[in-house]
């Protein structure tokens, strides 16, 4: 009989020094795949020495970024940059002006009372100042990258033309955070912290049935309500400034900022989730067409002629 406790197991990430490919994939990507703190992927990144809220606020602080709200209510507040970055002081605060409604995309009143969790930016801005890429090492070398294949286009295609952007920023004030999740088109990921700290919670794909499709929060479970997540195995660590984060594919992810902080976030595929990664940019392939719809350059950089007139589907959902 497996012995139930009140609270998910709880083992600490392992710490790593950057391996060769080889040696990473026989350690970390084995079966399931387990995460890993690897430090010193990021001694090569001016971004470490250089980064700072002042430097965006002065360099990008012009730009129109849509931080959100991404737990109940789920809201997105336009603004600029240089209002965002001041808000991270007084997130107590709500900004005024206009909000949106994540799901409708209808203009909306601002919240009544102060949201749980304050606005956090996930910000595509190597796709607008690609400048910013000079500064980073955004394909890692401890692991296999297969993202570098695609053509140029294509990667444009996804990352300005659909809300699939394989790299970015993550800007928010302390207690940021999106909810418990894994990330879109069955991608790696890694999280490499610029400035603050962050507490991460992952759980492998093996308790996903323990996880109600990421309904828990891992902080605060309800047990009368999500009873099997008293059996997952939490793996934990605080990620600190210029330490990396390996996530595998399909792993659940709870990621809470302990202060302000920038993070880059890159997603990528490779031998082992390849087959994954291309069924879903298949179920996607609707976003994806229509990203190339209102993408006359990525079209012609493509070569493709041909148009859609839309996707047909049979009661039963299927193409």
């Amino acid at each position: 009989m497996k012995f139930v406790t009140e609270s998910p197991r709880k083992l600490s990430i392992e710490r790593t020094g950057a391996l060769a490919p080889e040696a990473f994939h026989e350690r970390f990507l084995q079966g399931s795949g387990k995460p890993a703190i690897v430090t010193g992927a990021m001694n090569s990144w001016k971004a470490l020495s250089c980064w700072s809220f002042d430097l965006f606020k002065q360099r990008y602080g012009s730009d129109q970024v849509t931080p959100r709200l991404f737990l109940s209510p789920k809201l997105i507040k336009p603004m600029t940059l240089a209002e965002y970055i001041d808000y991270l002081d007084t997130p107590e605060t709500l900004p005024k002006g206009f909000w949106i409604d994540a799901a409708t995309r209808h203009p909306r009143p601002a919240p009544i009372s102060l949201p749980a969790t304050p606005l956090y930016l996930a910000w595509n801005v190597f796709g607008h100042h690609p400048e910013l890429l000079d500064e980073i090492e955004l394909s890692p070398r401890f692991i296999e990258d297969w993202v570098p294949l695609l053509p140029d286009a294509f990667r444009k295609t996804l990352d300005n033309a659909t809300r699939y952007f394989l790299a970015g920023l993550m800007i928010g004030p302390k207690n940021a955070q999106i909810g418990l999740h894994y990330d879109f088109l069955e991608t790696h990921a890694y999280l490499a912290q610029i400035v603050g700290r962050k507490r991460c919670v992952l759980f492998s794909p093996d308790d996903s049935a323990a996880l109600y499709d990421g309904a828990v929060n891992p902080d605060e479970p309800e047990f009368e309500k999500f009873p099997l997540f008293r059996n997952a195995t939490a793996y934990e660590c605080i990620l600190e400034p210029g330490e990396l984060l390996f996530i595998p594919y399909r792993w659940w992810h709870h990621v809470v900022a302990l202060d302000n902080s920038i993070t880059v976030n890159y997603n990528f595929f490779n031998r082992v989730n390849f087959g994954a990664f291309l069924t879903s940019l298949f179920q996607a392939l609707p976003d994806i067409v229509d990203g190339l719809a209102h993408s006359p350059e990525a079209r012609t950089a493509l070569g493709i002629d041909w148009v859609c007139r839309g996707f047909d589907f049979s009661p039963a959902g299927k193409i």
